[in-house]
């Protein structure tokens, strides 16, 4: 080779390096299924793109840096608030850095408190700045402070504190009528301010609707005034969910009552009250009860009782809601309502969304009705309660006719009738009845008694057609029985042939089924020949089957004849078809008898009760809020799309080892649905020997209705279809009403079970 050919080719070889080294080098790459992270000269990760942990894809900072300060705000007084304004500028920064989230706006009592960033009063979103109003319902001096947020959720250093504080309402800011009862601070007005004549029924307002307490969501004036009164223990505090509750400081050195009054309400001596409230206790907090509480009066202000409502062993940490109901003693004119820790010396308690409502109906004796927020109450002629209809309280009800009891279903739901009638579908124990009766042999479904003699003498002749439909995953004997007599000579054999035509007319060239050969007896005498053939529709073949029995002599002396069909005294000719229960596998297998042999193939059918299950908020984390209940699909975003896992013992995992599944099905009993006429369960499979932290399960599914309170067996073969399963999942992953319920879990009544027909 010459070399100007070297050189040739080297400086075209220099040439595509280059090409190379300038090209982009994932220009026609692609992410599947993963991510690609981004680490820092300093080997932290910085970015996350692609598929996150959560399912969903994106570019999302991770570890960022702490953001810069932002400027100082601009404040402005408002009514019963206070109006902050950022800039978009930072004090350590020219522009605002690319990964920021937000600003958190946050009111101080003091220039040098220092802001909690789980607790902003506000956030402003924009990063060039903007404006938000906040209300304080609180009117002493407050310093404003910013923190900046980057999408790591990295805080920044406070901004300067500035000084501000809310407006209280003017007379040009109150128009006609817009001032409330809720807005006037309980003792406020008395009755000096009044004048006779000057306050009339249609003017009186309490409450809101028919709730007593005058601002149940702890938001306006009202509680705010309450709060003053009270002093130091009590204060506002972040609510459940939304909007401000009410807290209680419980730190004493001794047992202490810490009461609230927060309304005063004119009550009669026997009304009963509907009492409500949410609570949140923190872990450490040590007192007898959380209350909300009638403190009963009479017309000069002496105490004669409490009505109480309490949980005297709060979870800590989670918001509960408490509720009951009481009833005013004799003397009661007004009843002082109240918001109550007691005999506490440590930890908090925070209340919100309360409601006192009146029981509407009768007070006492006899046949009456109760009418309240939690439902309906009757009561018989004798005072006795007959029917419940009410939530959180058991339910039950008891129809009557003439004062005699007929009907009763009891809180248990166990229910007790005179007589029944069923247009659609009746279950026992999930199983539809049909399907119980179904299981075992059904008896003869088909059947005949041929009563005419027939002729053959050689050939072979059709005696008797009998059609029978044959119904799939079922097991057939097929039996015919009649008296024959062969004439003129003793030698040859007696043919029996059964023949199937299928859903056309047989012949005697159809499918044969079954064929039996006798021995003739003496001649002239009668004998009983028989013919039996066990079959299953697999082989058969599900539908329609005209069956034909056929016969013949054969082999005998020249001119010898064969009755078939004789009618004798005490000698009966069937033809029948009898369904013999379910089809099973066959599962013998070839022995010698030598005891060397292979080992025979059984079939078992087994039935496994849940031993653990679970739901996980957004298909991802265990809530532990729901125990073993089993929840599927979006309610909101609180916990997201939410999915179950169900698992089932150790000894499915042995029985299945070395197996086949014929069946497998599972009982659920789902006790409640988005909409009343029921949804639809995502049923999956899973492998979760025990219940993991994080939700994971097979992707094929199996969609399947269900109404509310139904518990039912389904068959779910299609999805349940390996050895190495261990469970089953919901699992709809869609936002779909439809999809949203509730199933009992383990150690439940009516828990998951799992039911599998197997052979090994």
């Amino acid at each position: 080779m010459s070399s100007l050919d070297i050189g040739s080719r080297l400086a075209r070889i220099e040439r595509q390096i280059t090409g190379l080294q300038r090209a982009s080098r994932l220009s026609h790459a692609s992410l599947e299924d993963t991510a690609l992270e981004v680490y820092d000269v300093g080997g932290s990760l910085r970015a996350v793109i692609g598929q996150q942990g959560d399912g969903t894809s994106g570019v999302v900072a991770v570890n960022g840096p702490r953001p810069p300060v932002p400027s100082a705000p601009q404040t402005e007084p408002a009514l019963n608030g206070v109006r902050i304004t950022w800039d978009g500028a930072f004090t350590d920064a020219d522009a605002a850095p690319l990964d920021l989230s937000r600003v958190q706006v946050h009111l101080m009592t003091s220039a040098d408190a220092e802001p909690d960033v789980m607790w902003p009063a506000a956030t402003i979103e924009a990063a060039s700045g903007a404006s938000v109003t906040i209300a304080t319902n609180y009117y002493d001096p407050i310093w404003v402070r910013l923190v900046a947020v980057n999408t790591s959720g990295t805080p920044s250093l406070p901004s300067a504190a500035v000084q501000t504080a809310a407006r209280r309402a003017a007379s040009t800011d109150v128009g006609t009528g817009v001032i409330q009862q809720g807005h006037i601070a309980v003792g406020a007005i008395i009755t000096p301010h009044l004048a006779v004549g000057s306050v009339t029924p249609d003017q009186i307002a309490v409450g809101q609707g028919t709730n007593l307490m005058p601002d149940p969501g702890f938001e306006g004036a009202a509680t705010a005034a309450a709060i003053a009164a009270a002093g130091a223990p009590w204060s506002l505090a972040p609510g459940n969910r939304t909007g401000i509750g009410v807290r209680a400081d419980c730190l004493a050195d001794t047992p202490t009552y810490f009461t609230l009054p927060l309304a005063r309400v004119p009550i009669l001596a026997g009304v009963q009250l509907y009492m409500a409230v949410d609570i949140l206790t923190s872990d450490d907090l040590n007192a007898s009860g959380v209350k909300i509480l009638a403190r009963w009066e009479n017309a000069v202000g002496t105490v004669l009782g409490y009505g109480v409502v309490e949980k005297t062993t709060p979870i800590p940490g989670m918001w509960q809601r408490i509720t009951g109901q009481v009833a005013a003693p004799q003397g009661t004119t007004q009843a002082v309502l109240c918001l109550e820790s007691s005999a506490a010396t440590a930890g908090w308690v925070v209340f919100d969304n309360s409601e006192v409502h009146t029981i509407f109906g009768r007070v006492t004796g006899g046949a009456r009705a109760e009418i309240g927020p939690q439902g309906v109450r009757l009561f018989d002629e004798t005072g006795e309660e007959a029917v419940s209809l009410v939530t959180g309280a058991p339910q039950y009800l008891t129809l009557r006719n003439n004062g005699e009891p007929v009907a009763t279903i009891d809180t248990d739901g166990s229910a007790g009738f005179n007589d029944v009638n069923v247009a659609g579908e009746l279950t026992v124990g999930g199983e539809p009845v049909s399907d119980l009766f179904g299981a075992g042999p059904k008896g003869i479904i088909a059947r005949a008694a041929p009563g005419t003699t027939v002729t053959t003498t050689g050939s072979e002749m059709g005696y008797l057609e009998l059609p029978f439909t044959a119904e799939a995953g079922r097991l057939y004997r097929i039996v015919f029985r009649a008296t024959a007599d062969l004439d003129n000579a003793t030698d040859g054999e007696i043919h029996l042939y059964l023949r199937d035509g299928g859903t056309a007319k047989p012949t005697l060239t159809s499918t044969l089924r079954e064929t039996e050969i006798l021995t003739p007896s003496h001649t002239g005498r009668f004998q009983r020949v028989d013919l039996e053939h066990v079959t299953s529709a697999t082989t058969l073949g599900p539908g329609l089957h005209r069956l034909l029995l056929s016969f013949q002599n054969s082999g005998g002396t020249s001119g010898q004849t064969l009755e078939l069909g004789l009618g004798t005294t005490g000698r009966t000719n069937v033809f029948y078809v009898e369904d013999i229960g379910p089809e099973i596998p066959l599962t013998g297998v070839y022995n010698t008898g030598g005891g060397t042999g292979a080992e025979p193939v059984q079939t078992y059918t087994k039935t496994y009760a849940a031993s653990w299950s679970g739901s996980y908020a957004s298909r991802s984390g265990y809530n532990a809020y729901y125990g073993n209940s089993c929840l599927q699909g979006y309610y909101s975003a609180n916990n997201g799309v939410q999915a179950s896992l169900i698992g089932f013992p150790a000894a499915l995992a042995t029985d299945l080892s070395g197996a086949k599944i014929n069946k497998a099905e599972i009982y659920l009993y789902f006790d409640h649905w988005y909409y009343a006429d029921g949804g639809k369960a995502v049923i999956r499979a899973h492998k979760h020997a025990s219940r993991p932290a994080k939700f994971s399960c097979d992707t094929e599914a199996q969609t399947i209705a269900w109404k509310r309170n139904q518990g039912k067996w389904v068959d779910i073969t299609a999805v349940f279809d390996s050895t190495t399963w261990r469970g089953i999942a919901l699992d709809p992953n869609t936002t779909d009403k439809t999809f949203y319920g509730r199933a009992r879990g383990y150690g439940q009544t009516y828990p998951p079970k799992l039911r599998v027909t197997y052979t090994k």
